[in-house]
Order: C-alpha cells, then sequence, then structure tokens
C-alpha cells in the first residue's frame, strides 16, 4: 500500500528481457534502508526488490505487468518515480494507492502556471466514470487531485514541491505516455452500483421472500 507522495526518483540502470517478462535495474538512492522482498512503488508499478546493494537495486517485473504498463519503455538513465510501502501507523498525506496500475494513457496538454504546471491527462472511456472534479489520481505514482473534468481529459496542477520531488522535473510534455491508478474507492464503488451487481442483490432478495 503506498500514498502516491514520492520519496526519491530513480535512473535506470538497464532493463533486461527474458522472453514477456523483465528484470529492472535502478541506481539505488535508499542506500542500505532496504531488504530484499520489500515493495517498491516504481512510477506507480508496486514492484518487489529482489536484489540490491549500495548502488544499485533489482526488480522482476512480470509479463502481465510489461504489458499493462511503461516497464518496456524504459532505457538506461530514464528518470522514474520511487515510494516505499506505507509504514503501519504513518500519516496518508497523499490517497489509497495499490501500485496496481489501471492502464497508461498520454498527457493531452502541458501548461506552465506561474511556478507550477497544469497536466491534462487523456482518460481512456471506460475509465472515465472512475474520474470526478476534486476526486484523487495517482499519474506515474503521484498522488494528484483532478481540477476539473475537460473533454475527455483530467486536468490536475503540480506545485513547484511536487515538480521538484518527481521525475516531472526532468520535463513532460504532450504526447508522454503516463501510468494510471484511479482511486480504489472509486473502483469499488463503481461495482457495488454496477448493474450486474444490482440484478444479483434483486435476484438473492426474491429468492428469499
Amino acid at each position: 500500500m503506498f500514498t502516491g507522495i514520492i520519496e526519491k526518483t530513480g535512473e535506470v540502470a538497464r532493463l533486461t528481457a527474458t522472453g514477456p517478462e523483465r528484470t529492472l535495474t535502478l541506481k539505488n538512492p535508499f542506500g542500505s534502508d532496504l531488504k530484499s522482498g520489500d515493495s517498491i512503488a516504481v512510477d506507480g508499478v508496486c514492484l518487489t526488490v529482489t536484489a540490491f546493494d549500495a548502488k544499485q537495486m533489482s526488480f522482476f517485473v512480470s509479463a502481465e505487468t510489461v504489458k499493462k504498463t511503461l516497464a518496456a519503455t524504459y532505457k538506461p538513465g530514464s528518470v522514474v518515480n520511487l515510494e516505499r510501502a506505507l509504514l503501519f501507523g504513518g500519516r496518508l498525506d497523499g490517497h489509497i494507492v495499490t501500485g496496481h496500475v489501471d492502464t497508461v494513457s498520454r498527457i493531452a496538454a502541458v501548461k506552465k502556471i506561474g511556478a507550477g504546471i497544469e497536466l491534462a491527462v487523456a482518460i481512456p472511456p471506460e475509465f472515465g466514470h472512475l474520474t470526478v472534479d476534486r476526486g484523487s489520481i495517482a499519474v506515474n505514482g503521484i498522488s494528484l487531485t483532478i481540477a476539473e473534468l475537460r473533454g475527455g481529459t483530467a486536468v490536475v496542477s503540480l506545485i513547484p514541491e511536487t515538480l521538484a520531488r518527481t521525475s516531472f522535473a526532468a520535463g513532460v510534455k504532450a504526447g508522454d505516455i503516463v501510468n494510471l491508478e484511479f482511486d480504489i474507492l472509486g473502483k469499488y464503488a463503481a461495482r457495488l452500483l454496477s448493474p450486474q451487481i444490482r440484478d444479483e442483490k434483486l435476484r438473492a432478495l426474491i429468492e428469499k421472500l
């Protein structure tokens, strides 16, 4: 479980393919404060540390994760957002982020607002019902608030502090591909309110009569 508050950025050292799977190796910004088996969100994707030393850390990337996320696009030197799992009893400064990316999408537009920026993130139609004004969304693992829903996009603002602490400090432009995770609470609500679930509940009620 994560919060979407990015701790560090990391740099890709290499990405090695073995069939449909990958081994992702990053430069290690956490030093010795790691252990094998730790969960780390890499651009919002929950990955498990398989090996590490003072300089590098490696992750196994499953075929399913390769298919649904940005993982296959990384190159040596790519900058990624990193967040370690939430400590029990810690502050939840962002929102509940599972690290299970729903889809990849693209940045539709970028606008500079003072010292920060505004991003319009394209929302695939099949996920539109999971976005609401002032709701939460994780973009490359960053917990952001939807300021406005506009023409098939979710508009979010990044303040200077967020820019400085995340991979977007290296630059972001229209057309860039990003990982998206929608609010887990919204996903459960949408599931419970779906026609299929309502029909099942109605049938169960009728059977009890």
